[in-house]
């Protein structure tokens, strides 16, 4: 093939397609994203209009599916109830606190731990311990634990997972349809030396 066959030649292009999938995968992409922005929704609305206080430990509720709740109500009955292996009990915090306006509030915190309760009922001091929340002024019983790792990392990881599905379900979308160039491979030289019957014989 000569230079002018060469540039009359149409260059050769490749097009992704499955753009059905591609867009699907925005779909689910953005349905995480949204899903893990609404589980945010109330956290965000006390840590922006609630009230702030600091909640005292009371009592920890041990619960097996099937078995009625054990109220542990020190931390020695807590020592004495810790699963080292069954992963089937869940340890619930339970707390209490005092509105603006005095009424006392008992409440559990949003996240339930196995093994062992996420706080001691005392501190190292050997006082209660305490954590802070926030609360709506209106219903008391709806709270937010900012302090606890669980509340932000489930839904996190969904908007984190949701938006980068949609970063590259968009990317992918984008090029489906487009058809690619591929680079051009000039025609290889025979590399095999021709056999004119001079070549010395094999020893």
């Amino acid at each position: 093939m000569n230079v002018t066959d060469q540039a009359t030649t149409p260059p050769l292009t490749y097009t992704p397609g499955l753009a059905r999938l591609k867009a699907l995968m925005i779909l689910f992409g953005l349905i995480l994203f949204l899903f893990g922005v609404w589980q945010l929704r109330t956290p965000f609305r006390l840590l922006a209009f609630g009230e702030r206080t600091e909640a005292e430990a009371t009592v920890v509720i041990k619960t097996k599916e099937g078995l009625p709740d054990l109220v542990l109500h020190d931390d020695a009955q807590i020592q004495a109830n810790l699963e080292t292996r069954d992963r089937s009990y869940f340890f619930w915090n339970e707390f209490s606190f005092h509105t603006a306006d005095g009424r006392m509030v008992n409440v559990r915190a949003t996240v339930g731990s196995q093994l062992k309760p996420l706080y001691p009922l005392l501190d190292t001091d050997g006082l209660p311990t305490t954590d802070l929340i926030y609360y709506d002024p209106k219903h008391p019983e709806t709270v937010v634990f900012p302090d606890i790792i669980s509340t932000w990392f489930a839904p996190g990881a969904l908007i984190f997972i949701g938006f980068l599905a949609t970063l590259i379900g968009s990317f992918l979308l984008y090029w489906a349809n487009k058809p690619i160039e591929l680079p051009h491979l000039p025609p290889q030289a025979p590399t095999g030396e021709p056999d004119d019957g001079n070549r010395p014989p094999h020893k």
